[in-house]
């Protein structure tokens, strides 16, 4: 059994952080004013199922003390043992239909089968269809007295108003790295796992607050090493990067040595690892050294605190809160790009050209990759300076045909009319102008679209749009065009096609 599912709390008093949850719970069994419906709210691995249970369990037991199950009773048995049948899970994200609620409601009905309540525990509650929310709304406005509903979700934002209006709701914290360290050293000790503290504040670091993300690491860090784990099985098997490497790639930004920086990358790759962790890791790290740089007298868990002093002392403040922001911009990025190496390396490229001057590398330092990335860099930004270039020159055109208008000018707004209002643009389309002034006259020789342009909210929409494109104060005047230009026009274009002439 995996350790997460072995230590599972079973009582309020194994539960690990979430005080002010279990607290509130408590004192609502010992008055006995247990509410109809309740939302879990938080991040993934932080109790919230745990606490459904163990509060199902307790306002359900036969001999409960001070707000917490007995544990020893029929009712605490069954539901430790998974077989208690007034104990409902169900999981949205498969069950997320209307079908599925409205089954829900008809069984609800019914009286519980042992224990006083029913309870339904609803996980990832987000996931359901808004048909299937309206369906629940019914069942939480009227619940019969004996059911229970424990809505728990990673997404609170994504639970309509209405259902949150008719719930008690508790938001459930990112466990502290302490009490999360604590607990997991005692989980070691039982479990007879051999690991430094520093490695294990390690997995507790990359947990980001879940308890469970940090209990399934320990457990395939354990099967891999046979119940004795190294900082080398932590780094291969989870991806966490050496402090050394850190403080060498900080380093290397501190000489603004870019070939060294790129020879460093590209051993990283090399020797398989994932860029992406390696960044999350450097971020990490930045952020102890931001707060050893703030006040050097709050503690920080490092592996060689001089050396990491040193480097803190080489960065100025500005420039630690500025590096961290470029890799959170890189990390970002580099999910988008087939080569997040290149990513990093250009914005510490960037990065280092604010701070001095760069150190680019000779191919006699790194005859593989030197002059590749120098030229890489070059087309990029050689290639960025001609789409600027050709941006500009294409703006400076159409400002000067807007400047002048004629033709071109009438032919850039039907093109702005058309990405704005389609039907209007295809009235315009066929039309004539007779002159390009502060007032332009427009011929509409087809009737139906004459009386659909002259229509009020038409033709201010078609002023507004002429006003803003232009620049200028213009007006369009929208006029009927003479029936004798549209036989002219008709009969010129039928001896184009036909190639024939006219008689009279």
């Amino acid at each position: 059994m995996s350790l997460y599912r072995k230590y599972r709390p079973q009582t309020f008093n194994e539960i690990i952080g979430q005080e002010h949850i279990v607290q509130t719970l408590r004192g609502a069994i010992e008055s006995d004013q247990i509410g109809h419906a309740y939302v879990f709210a938080g991040m993934r691995g932080t109790g919230k199922t745990s606490i459904a249970r163990i509060f199902a369990k307790a306002i359900n037991c036969q001999d409960k003390k001070n707000g917490e199950p007995c544990g020893a009773c029929r009712i605490c048995k069954e539901m430790t043992q998974g077989s208690f049948l007034d104990l409902i899970e169900i999981d949205a994200a498969s069950n997320r239909g209307i079908d599925d609620i409205r089954d829900l409601r008809e069984k609800i009905k019914f009286s519980p089968n042992v224990g006083k309540y029913k309870i339904y525990i609803i996980d990832e509650v987000h996931m359901l269809t808004s048909d299937a929310f309206n369906a629940l709304l019914k069942t939480l406005e009227e619940p019969p007295a004996h059911a229970i509903f424990i809505l728990a979700t990673t997404e609170i934002h994504k639970i309509p108003a209405t259902i949150l209006s008719r719930c008690q709701r508790f938001d459930f914290h990112k466990i502290e790295s302490e009490k999360m360290f604590n607990s997991i050293k005692e989980i070691t000790k039982k479990e007879n796992i051999k690991i430094d503290e520093a490695d294990l504040k390690k997995i507790i670091s990359l947990s980001e607050g879940s308890l469970r993300d940090a209990l399934s690491s320990l457990d395939q860090l354990n099967s891999f090493s046979g119940g004795a784990i190294s900082s080398e099985t932590l780094e291969d098997i989870l991806g966490y990067s050496k402090e050394e490497q850190l403080l060498e790639i900080l380093k290397l930004i501190q000489s603004e040595n870019i070939g060294k920086i790129i020879s460093f990358t590209d051993g990283l790759i090399n020797d398989g690892k994932d860029m992406e962790s390696f960044l999350k890791n450097l971020i990490i790290f930045l952020r102890k050294l931001l707060i050893l740089k703030i006040d050097n007298k709050i503690q920080s868990d490092f592996s060689n605190s001089e050396k990491a002093a040193e480097i803190a002392n080489g960065f100025s403040l500005e420039q630690i809160v500025r590096l961290a922001d470029v890799l959170n911009s890189v990390v970002k990025n580099s999910k988008f790009s087939f080569l997040p190496q290149l990513v990093f390396e250009l914005e510490m490229i960037k990065f280092i050209s604010f701070s001095g001057k760069i150190d680019f590398p000779t191919k006699k330092e790194n005859p593989n990759i030197a002059g590749k990335i120098v030229n890489e860099i070059k087309n990029v930004l050689k290639t960025n300076s001609k789409q600027e270039s050709e941006e500009r020159i294409e703006k400076s055109k159409e400002e000067e045909i807007k400047e002048t208008g004629g033709k071109d000018g009438w032919n850039l707004f039907l093109e702005k009319m058309k990405n704005e209002k389609m039907i209007l643009y295809m009235a315009l389309q066929g039309c004539e102008y007779e002159n390009f002034n502060e007032t332009v006259r427009v011929n509409i020789y087809n009737s139906f679209y004459f009386d659909r342009l002259n229509e009020k909210q038409n033709l201010a929409f078609i002023n507004n749009l002429f006003e803003e494109f232009f620049g200028k104060e213009k007006r369009i005047i929208i006029q009927k065009g003479e029936k004798e230009k549209i036989k002219t026009d008709t009969i010129s274009d039928a001896l184009k096609v036909f190639g024939g002439e006219l008689v009279e």
